[in-house]
């Protein structure tokens, strides 16, 4: 359908859907919009296109998805504070804290547009392992963005890391220490690091600080509807900036996120095949905790998420260890030449369904 949009107004456009930008020009947080260009909104996401002058758009909605209008912009005035005060560090690290659904990886896309828009270099880690979405769930990634994005899907991973959970109290050091590797020092790049929403239990209250304090970031970012960030903020020494919750944000159910995580398992094992494995050759590592490689322990380590992972500890891709034989395991996974694999925690279907956790 043809839809027009007014000057002075954002449209929410909610998936499954798809929208081509006709005439006009519009801006999607702080990014401009190319004409012509065809973008694809996945279900459980939206995006708010606003316009200061008219705007022709031609949408295609697909089952549930959703439109709605509202006057002036969704960027909250605290998100245009935040950007001025990360854009004033010049280089450092950026921590995003937040719980669920509060709009933190928004925020992270409308920081890079406009430390670009003004000239300045950035680089991205995302660390939300539940609702990744630079990689797979249960990997951390980075990126070094070049030009405006709309998602943090748009960008291309610099470096993966396999941390092989989506629950971040079950692997607190492992996090921590693959999020120093990725924001490890550069003196010309601000880096932003998307957390994820695991924040009010005193667990999480300690794993916060400590990941604030280890990562030496130079600002926090706070966002939040009341004072749930309250503990975290005070108890740790870095300089913290409180910001609003973004507008109209969608918010999912825990079966709303499995639904999503699934998406994303499916587009990172596309193109996946069944591929046998010779264990004299392949170094296989897993938590202390978990069974041994045998033909015995085959029925409980069958579908478990397994990193494939490049000579230097880097995750080259994601795959499902599908059986055990006889001095051999078989993965489902792309085509790639390894020495190293890594099992995780997560239990997997082929077709990207989480069944469990060992």
């Amino acid at each position: 359908m043809r839809y027009e949009l007014l000057p002075g107004t954002t449209l929410i456009l909610r998936g499954p859907a798809s929208f081509t930008l006709l005439t006009g020009e519009v801006k999607i947080l702080g990014g401009s919009l190319a004409q012509n260009h065809k973008r694809t909104i996945p279900a459980q996401r939206q995006l708010p296109i606003e316009t200061e002058s008219n705007a022709e758009l031609e949408i295609l909605l697909g089952k549930s998805a959703e439109t709605f209008e509202v006057k002036g912009s969704t960027i909250p005035a605290s998100w245009r504070l935040a950007a001025d005060a990360v854009k004033v560090m010049g280089q450092g690290k950026v921590v995003i804290l937040g719980p669920t659904d509060v709009g933190k990886s928004t925020l992270c896309v409308y920081l890079v547009n406009k430390l670009l828009q003004d000239g300045e270099k950035v680089r991205v880690v995302d660390a939300d392992i539940g609702q990744a979405d630079l990689g797979p769930p249960t990997t951390i990634t980075r990126a070094i963005p070049t030009q405006h994005i709309v998602s943090l899907t748009d960008l291309l991973p610099d470096e993966r890391l396999f941390i092989g959970h989506t629950s971040p109290g079950y692997v607190q050091g492992k996090l921590i220490d693959g999020i120093g590797k990725l924001s490890g020092e550069d003196h010309q790049s601000i880096t932003i690091i998307n957390t994820d929403g695991w924040v009010t239990d005193p667990e999480a209250v300690v794993y916060k600080i400590r990941l604030v304090t280890e990562v030496k970031s130079n600002l926090v970012l706070g966002l939040a509807f009341t004072k749930e960030l309250n503990p975290i903020l005070s108890g740790t020494r870095a300089y913290s900036m409180r910001v609003e919750p973004a507008k109209d944000v969608l918010g999912r159910s825990r079966a709303d996120r499995r639904t999503t995580r699934a998406i994303a398992y499916r587009r990172f094992l596309e193109g996946a095949a069944s591929h046998r494995l010779d264990l004299g050759n392949v170094q296989v590592s897993a938590p202390n905790h978990f069974p041994s490689i045998t033909v015995r322990n085959r029925g409980e380590l069958r579908n478990v998420l397994v990193g494939i992972l490049k000579e230097d500890g880097y995750l080259n891709e994601i795959g499902i260890l599908t059986d055990i034989e006889n001095n051999a395991i078989r993965v489902y996974s792309k085509p790639v030449e390894t020495r190293k694999i890594e099992l995780g925690h997560v239990k997997l279907s082929t077709s990207g369904r989480e069944i469990g956790f060992l």
